[in-house]
């Protein structure tokens, strides 16, 4: 006969360790050997899910089941913006020290992404004045998403070639002649045409000024686009990096100038999903095969060094 100790208790079969869940303690080694900023613009782009999906400060996530479109301009490019300093530290855990302009850009335009609708929300409640205050947090916004693009445009341009083939040479002049046109051409009609009155001077005019501001960031893309394609055929960047931004901005330049026609139907909807969003996405991703990483190799992020043995 077989003696139980006290205390002693068989384990609850219903009962999930933590510890002993599959694929649990390898997520954990991975994420903490994430290089802090990335980690950091990671949660804050959960946060920002989070937040639009719950309807918090007058934010919505946008995602409607009956729209099969939604299912991916709700999440992108926002929030691939967002985690746009994430994907050039995982590329090159040094990227502060060897491309600073370039993550300095992108830390801003993720800020901008991230705070722009949550703030115009927060101070849209004013009863007094419900138009100044959000028709400021928008400028301030197109302000500075102007400058995060000129700032990445700045960190990349050195990179580039210092005589570009001539075929991208050209057609750089395309991608960023079309994207600025069509800015100029927005910014053209907003000043020609009477704007809309909303009951007060002061607020037409404020949000008169704020569709004008429109062109300032895209002209700032425009910058970066011719940039960007300049450098295609860097031998010390990674090829398929270097492609995809190329085609990404190409097409989101055909795109800016097609939509400045008026057009109805479902092929507009189409052109404008594939050379807006899905374009301005795959510009995001490229960041993340190494478009900013001028040394040609990959340095890991994560640190999978295994524990010496006793």
């Amino acid at each position: 006969m077989t003696e139980s100790k006290p205390g002693a208790s068989s384990p609850d079969p219903a009962v999930i360790d933590p510890m002993r869940i599959p694929g649990g303690a390898a997520a954990r080694r991975a994420w903490d050997g994430l290089p802090i900023l990335a980690r950091a613009f990671i949660v804050l782009a959960f946060v920002d899910v989070v937040v639009r999906a719950l309807g918090l400060l007058d934010t919505n996530l946008g995602l409607l089941l009956g729209d099969p479109l939604t299912w991916f301009t709700a999440f992108f490019p926002h929030d691939a913006l967002i985690v746009l300093p994430a994907l050039l530290v995982l590329r090159r855990p040094n990227a502060l020290d060897s491309t600073p302009l370039v993550v300095r850009g992108a830390v801003l335009i993720a800020f901008v992404e991230l705070l722009d609708a949550p703030l115009r929300g927060l101070v849209s409640g004013a009863r007094v004045d419900p138009v100044l205050l959000p028709t400021i947090v928008s400028i301030l916004g197109l302000l500075l998403t102007a400058g995060g693009w000129w700032w990445i445009a700045q960190g990349l341009r050195w990179m580039n070639p210092i005589k570009p083939a001539e075929s991208y040479a050209g057609l750089a002049n395309l991608v960023g002649g079309g994207i600025a046109f069509a800015a100029l051409a927005n910014l053209a009609l907003v000043l020609v045409l009477p704007a809309a009155d909303v009951g007060s001077a002061t607020w037409t005019s404020l949000l008169q000024l704020n569709s004008a501001l429109f062109a300032v960031p895209s002209l700032a893309l425009a910058y970066l686009a011719r940039v960007v394609v300049l450098g295609t055929g860097d031998p010390n960047r990674p090829t398929a990096a270097m492609y995809l931004a190329t085609a990404s901005l190409t097409l989101y330049a055909i795109g800016a100038v097609l939509l400045l026609a008026v057009g109805e139907g479902a092929i507009w909807i189409v052109i404008g999903f594939v050379t807006g969003p899905v374009a301005m996405t795959g510009f995001v991703v490229a960041f993340g095969l190494g478009l900013a990483d001028p040394s040609g190799t990959i340095e890991p992020a994560v640190q999978n060094q295994q524990p010496v043995a006793a």
